[in-house]
């Protein structure tokens, strides 16, 4: 049973990662069983550090150097990579406990994943991004405003469940398989965040006409 777990858990957080990087195609479109025939965007450019300026352009601001870049629709694919490095190294981090229940090297696994991710986040992907320094963030997009643009309900709703799936399986696996203290705490942890994030969807949704 402990094995059929892991592997059903292996398959959501693929999925989950799928889908958080899928890149943006606006001139082809895929047949869906949630396609409701409405005009959808696949990537949500908001969220944390996203702001809307004078001229209506999408403008991530780091508040370190006071710059704000400029977001195309084009740059979804690579901003949700980016953007999530946190969340994909927890993600791997998590994986590698419920295979191996070795949570050190699990842990040195994932902070290895989100360092290559920032170091190709600050050093490869923003210098091509057109900046506007000393930017002066006013009008923030929300992630939920994000989804809601996007106007993707089978995209959401995939996510929602797939996030609520996530948390619990992991949770789950690792009473199961009887982990350390401290892996189950973190795992607990990581499934309220997993269960939050899903609520963001599902408000969303309710949101979209």
């Amino acid at each position: 049973m402990t094995i059929v777990l892991k592997k059903h858990t292996a398959r959501v957080l693929r999925r989950f990662i799928k889908g958080n990087t899928m890149p943006t195609n606006p001139n082809k479109k895929r047949p869906s069983i949630f396609d409701d025939g409405n005009q959808q965007k696949r990537g949500a450019i908001a969220g944390r550090n996203i702001y809307i300026d004078d001229k209506g352009q999408t403008i991530m601001y780091i508040s370190r150097t006071q710059t704000g870049y400029i977001l195309k629709e084009k740059d979804a694919k690579n901003f949700n990579l980016y953007h999530n490095r946190i969340a994909l190294g927890i993600a791997v981090a998590m994986l590698l406990i419920s295979f191996t229940n070795d949570w050190r090297i699990s842990i040195i696994a994932g902070i290895i994943l989100f360092g290559v991710l920032q170091y190709r986040f600050v050093k490869s992907w923003l210098p091509t991004l057109p900046q506007i320094p000393n930017f002066k963030p006013k009008k923030k997009k929300s992630f939920i405003e994000g989804l809601v643009e996007t106007n993707n309900k089978g995209r959401c709703i995939l996510l929602a469940v797939l996030y609520a799936m996530l948390g619990i399986l992991l949770l789950v696996n690792g009473i199961i398989i009887k982990s350390e203290a401290i892996v189950i705490a973190f795992e607990a942890v990581t499934m309220l965040a997993c269960l939050y994030m899903s609520a963001q969807y599902v408000i969303a949704i309710s949101k979209m006409k």
